[in-house]
């Protein structure tokens, strides 16, 4: 998609590419400046800075979110390049960008295979070791007490041999639930695999009976889901 602007940045022309990204025809886009797409994803700083680079070496390359006409915020790739006259000064800016949605979800689905159990969608042993050194690192300087709680579900092979896989993947799933209901939101529950879950409870407190005390009413709680 390609939209030229003059020197204060109001659209002057836009390729069909860039209707069919951002849905705005041509007469609607013209006259018009580019904050009508801006999705809100972005703060001030962000766009201070990307003019800054602009203003400073006449180019700005990067990844930015857009929002459609029909209010869909979009991820795309855009180059912004300016363009001067015979004095130096800007006479116009060009941008040049691509949708990189595909781009965007295909990461999305590498991290979420990377980190996460697909089964219980729950952290894997990978962020569970990555979560446990912040966690110990927030601990140490913090000097409150964190727990670790290991647990595995009683004849787990039995229900799966004699209930099949489909009803022992159903029970992970809804053990998974019960764990993440009984923990609060900053502590995380992992799968290890199989049958094993663990749960990691973070900044309990400065006193370690009191944080012993604490994760055996988690314990407790769990026992009862």
């Amino acid at each position: 998609a390609i939209l030229i602007t003059a020197a204060d940045a109001n659209i002057l022309r836009v390729n069909r590419a860039f209707e069919n990204l951002s849905g705005y025809r041509t007469d609607e886009a013209v006259g018009q400046n580019p904050r009508i797409l801006q999705s809100g994803r972005h703060d001030a700083a962000f766009y201070r800075a990307m003019w800054a680079e602009l203003l400073g070496t006449g180019a700005w390359s990067g990844e930015i979110w857009d929002k459609h006409k029909n209010g869909e915020i979009y991820p795309k790739y855009m180059t912004i390049t300016a363009v001067h006259d015979n004095c130096f000064q800007v006479t116009h800016y060009v941008s040049i960008s691509s949708d990189i949605s595909q781009r965007k979800q295909s990461e999305q689905e590498i991290h979420q295979l990377a980190f996460y159990d697909p089964l219980t969608k729950l952290p894997n042993r990978r962020l569970l070791l990555d979560r446990l050194h912040q966690a110990m690192a927030v601990s140490m300087r913090s000097g409150r007490h964190g727990a670790l709680l290991f647990l595995d579900l009683d004849h787990f092979k039995t229900i799966n041999d004699t209930q099949g896989h489909a009803t022992g993947d159903l029970l992970l799933v809804e053990v998974a639930r019960r764990l993440q209901s009984c923990v609060r939101e900053g502590d995380s529950v992992a799968r290890l695999g199989g049958d094993e879950f663990v749960v990691v409870l973070e900044e309990l407190s400065h006193q370690m009976d009191e944080a012993a005390t604490q994760t055996e009413l988690v314990a407790e709680k769990i026992r009862n889901a």
